[in-house]
């Protein structure tokens, strides 16, 4: 007959609304739009309806988007933070919403939250290419100031480090600047000229276009140069350029939010955990042994 039940109505009498917000940065980003697919498959299978309010990328609005949220009375909330948003995760615990930390950290706060390794994961990328016999290095950061930005620098440098190379031999681009080419469509301003022989990029994103700039100046990969990345988009993506990548392993980030924060929903009095999951390399092939040309300029 058409009728369409109300229901905020109906939670008033339950006290559940049976919707989950995921509040996100950016959904132009297609790890998150990944992980926010498989949270919607599995809350559906739960009677839950996931919500999206999205930043575009504007920090500022994350409080607002809280707020509608709350307003909303949700039964719980899948958070992305970003940068400088302690006070707004504190806002949550405040209001005694249930939530969840997704794939960064924040510190010094007791909070649920599952994110990969990211140091490790650093650490990771810089072995893997030091044993191909790889000395120069270009880094392409993420925003600066991001947990997952400072962990995975942090692992790279600890591997040239631990490898006793210098820090001089990578070269790391400011997070602005990369996110600035990219806009503008001229990454190759960044990584031309440049003294490397292998690049290694925050996310798949950003690998993708770097490919494409490196193929179209006649170099090639991993012949040449070699490419390595971080969130293995090429997994749930397969019609996308393969490209190394380093990311969870065997374990799903978007799974294991959504149980948490269902455990959460059933008892808020439980003690907040921190799962940090194990990462590995997906190689699909754009990483090689350092040129013999490049091996003889290292020597001398």
């Amino acid at each position: 007959m058409g009728y369409i039940p109300n229901t905020m109505a109906a939670s008033l009498r339950s006290g559940y609304s049976h919707m989950i917000a995921v509040i996100v940065n950016d959904l132009h980003n297609q790890h998150y739009c990944d992980l926010i697919n498989q949270m919607d498959r599995e809350l559906r299978q739960l009677n839950y309806t996931l919500m999206i309010l999205c930043m575009q990328l504007e920090d500022d609005l994350a409080e607002k988007l809280i707020h509608t949220a709350v307003s909303l009375a949700v039964d719980g909330i899948l958070y992305f933070p970003s940068v400088g948003q302690r006070h707004y995760v504190e806002y949550m615990i405040s209001s005694k919403m249930p939530f969840v930390l997704l794939d960064r950290r924040v510190n010094d706060l007791e909070a649920d939250t599952v994110r990969c390794d990211d140091e490790s994961g650093g650490y990771l990328a810089g072995e893997h290419l030091i044993k191909l016999g790889h000395r120069k290095f270009l880094f392409l950061s993420g925003v600066d100031l991001s947990s997952s930005q400072i962990d995975r620098l942090n692992g790279f440098m600890k591997a040239v480090r631990q490898y006793a190379l210098p820090d001089a031999c990578v070269q790391v681009i400011p997070g602005d600047e990369v996110e600035m080419a990219l806009r503008n469509n001229n990454l190759s301003n960044l990584i031309f000229p440049g003294d490397y022989t292998a690049i290694v990029c925050f996310r798949d994103e950003v690998a993708y276009p770097v490919m494409n700039a490196l193929r179209d100046h006649g170099i090639t990969i991993p012949e040449s140069v070699s490419v390595i990345s971080f969130d293995n988009l090429y997994a749930e993506n397969p019609s996308r350029p393969p490209v190394t990548s380093i990311y969870c392993a065997g374990h799903s980030i978007a799974s294991l939010g959504v149980k948490m924060l269902m455990e959460r929903i059933k008892d808020p009095a439980i003690t907040p955990r921190n799962m940090i999951l194990p990462v590995q390399i997906f190689n699909h092939g754009t990483t090689g042994p350092v040129h013999k040309a490049d091996e003889r300029s290292e020597r001398k």
